[in-house]
């Protein structure tokens, strides 16, 4: 009970003490200090006008909580102010229930009662709910992620990956002649040996890898940020893991051995968990059917893929084809050169491959009049016009 006013927190306590421990608070700020320290606490019974915090900013801290037992924690208001306004402010911060002073002595016991089992009921049914979610995203015997964790888990990563340009492989794992193990050593003896090979792919794989059984002798491994080579050093690592020695158990030795196939994102033509996976098994069945213990991965090589290709760094305008001007011989050299408006009325009649010849002449006549234009009329052609000038003054 969070109250500045020790006869209220006394009357409080002496309607309520019988059936609850009760925490007393002079104000919102030593109320909110309470609540972060005890996670025992089912409900909170304040007032409205206090010093440091008053009531409602303390309904509005406890419901933007990070921690959902704060965060839900059922909140009492108690206040000698019987309007509409403090009532409506009251429930807008969050207040579960609403109680004006005189107090009534069986009002708020009735209330507090109320309000304390449905905090218990709410917490119960928060663990229950985790509890089952733990159950749903983990295999029961070998601990390992569930086949439903592991393509949410998927999902998940490769969106990762896609966002980041990065790769992500998926390994699928099988028993090689599993099902003739099963047949002649029983259940039992199975369940040890998917135990003690989840254990094995666990202690292979990285943190940050998820390692799932998918079926009955069926495993998978999801590997972020790596690409094919750094993905298929895991899978080797895993089928010589499993093929060292054999499982022994009570005085039984079984050979065992595994097959696996990967698929990798930004290698392979896969874009989503479901096609990984298909890709995978079908890399998988075929190694299988070639003998077991082995690998079947993608192409040293990604196939090419013209929609997967970055495009090619941008360096800039390629430079302007040359204009080859042969040189004269001693005949075109004392030919009449064409003035001006010759050169005009050539190039508008689609003569103008004959000007090749005369063009350095032509541009360095042309030079003077460009040149008092741009002064006159400011064209900021300078840098231009002392450009041409060294081209023409190299070409002859």
């Amino acid at each position: 009970m969070v109250d500045d006013s020790r006869v209220i927190r006394k009357a409080i306590s002496k309607i309520l003490g019988d059936e609850f421990d009760l925490i007393e608070a002079e104000d919102g700020e030593v109320g909110w200090e309470r609540l972060l320290e005890d996670d025992t606490i089912q409900v909170v019974i304040a007032d409205v006008e206090m010093p440091r915090l008053d009531g409602y900013s303390l309904i509005c801290r406890i419901r933007a909580s990070d921690e959902a037992r704060i965060r839900e924690a059922p909140v009492i208001i108690i206040t000698g102010a019987n309007d509409d306004e403090t009532k409506e402010r009251a429930l807008a911060c969050g207040a579960t229930d609403f109680i004006v002073k005189p107090l009534d002595s069986t009002q708020l016991l009735m209330r507090a009662r109320a309000h304390a089992k449905l905090d218990q009921t709410t917490r119960k049914l928060a663990e229950t709910t985790v509890a089952l979610e733990e159950q749903a995203a983990a295999d029961p015997l070998t601990q390992l992620h569930s086949r439903r964790y592991f393509m949410q888990r998927g999902q998940q990563d490769l969106s990762h990956a896609k966002r980041h340009g990065n790769p992500v492989a998926v390994i699928r794992v099988d028993i090689d002649n599993f099902r003739a193990v099963y047949r002649k050593h029983g259940d039992q003896m199975c369940d040890e040996i998917l135990v003690w090979l989840a254990k094995i792919f666990t202690a292979a794989s990285r943190a940050e890898d998820t390692v799932a059984r998918v079926g009955g002798g069926e495993f998978a491994v999801i590997v972020p940020s790596s690409g094919r080579r750094e993905a298929m050093v895991l899978c080797e690592r895993l089928r010589a893991a499993a093929d060292e020695k054999p499982f022994t158990h009570n005085g039984v030795s079984i050979p065992v051995t595994i097959s696996l196939g990967l698929a990798v994102f930004g290698h392979d033509q896969a874009d989503t968990m479901e096609q990984l996976m298909g890709l995978a098994v079908q890399r998988l069945t075929q190694v299988k059917a070639e003998g077991g213990n082995r690998i079947g991965g993608p192409a040293e090589e990604a196939p090419p893929d013209l929609a997967r290709q970055p495009p090619a760094p941008w360096r800039g305008a390629e430079p302007a084809a040359e204009v080859s001007i042969p040189e004269l011989t001693l005949e075109e050299a004392f030919m009449e050169q064409p003035d001006m408006e010759k050169s005009l009325q050539m190039l508008a009649g689609g003569d103008g491959g004959e000007l090749v010849p005369y063009l350095p002449d032509l541009m360095t006549r042309i030079i003077p009049l460009l040149e008092f234009g741009n002064k006159k009329l400011d064209l900021g052609l300078g840098f231009a016009i002392e450009s041409l000038k060294a081209k023409i003054q190299g070409r002859k």
